[in-house]
């Protein structure tokens, strides 16, 4: 048993799925380049099936981060005027987050840390528990053939800071987590590793949910374009 579960053992697993994921993300790009070789009129002609079978492929390479984000790409041909420019922004983005793993070993590492999660690598919620009263700011679900995946957003009172929690559920259920939008929660979060991470899993609670009595404070559209850039360059 020690052979299998020791710290060595464990780091070779590591070391062999980042492999499994190199491999994936080098034959996506490669596929990305050839879509733009042959052109995205192709994309449209091929349908959802092209994309299906790149992202069972990345499901293979261990990387389920690029899976998630190939499928989403199946659906854009289909969604209407301009479905061109919005295919070539997220094949923009998945070719630097692929040239992002690619090349972390150069990165920053905040900025690693945030690759590996974007690429789907497990990742532990390994920051101080940080105390507030968290406002809920808004709850939505997206679904595929697999699973149910609710984001809840959350303000800090105090800390002034924006967090997001995640829960999943299989295909037709719904998952466990449920904060009431406009609810107020007095409880610790974590944050996950990362530059600019606002994900967070929520700790312990100090009392249930109530009514919010006060509204998360507004700013400029000046400081929101700030903030907004400040995120860009943390998690692009």
């Amino acid at each position: 048993p020690a052979a299998t579960s020791g710290p060595e053992a464990a780091r070779r697993r590591a070391e062999r799925r980042a492999e499994r994921v190199t491999a994936g993300a080098t034959e996506l790009e490669q596929r990305l380049a050839d879509l733009l070789r042959t052109g995205l009129a192709g994309a449209e002609q091929a349908g959802y099936g092209l994309w299906e079978e790149t992202a069972a492929r990345m499901v293979d390479a261990q990387a389920p981060g690029l899976a998630s984000r190939v499928r989403e790409l199946g659906a854009i041909p289909s969604s209407g005027p301009g479905w061109p420019v919005r295919l070539l922004e997220e094949c923009a983005l998945l070719h630097l987050l692929d040239r992002g793993w690619l090349g972390r070993e150069r990165l920053p590492d905040g900025l690693a840390a945030t690759v590996r999660s974007r690429v789907g690598l497990p990742t532990s919620a390994d920051g101080p528990p940080v105390r507030d009263h968290w406002l809920v700011l808004a709850q939505y679900d997206t679904a595929d053939a697999r699973l149910t995946t609710r984001r809840v957003w959350l303000y800090g009172k105090e800390s002034d800071r924006t967090a997001l929690l995640l829960s999943y559920g299989a295909a037709g259920r719904a998952p466990e987590l449920t904060l009431p939008v406009g609810a107020a929660l007095d409880a610790e979060i974590s944050a996950y590793p990362g530059t600019g991470q606002q994900r967070a899993a929520l700790g312990r609670q100090f009392a249930p949910p109530e009514p919010a009595r006060t509204r998360p404070p507004g700013v400029a559209t000046s400081q929101a374009a700030v903030r907004y850039g400040e995120a860009l360059r943390d998690d692009p």
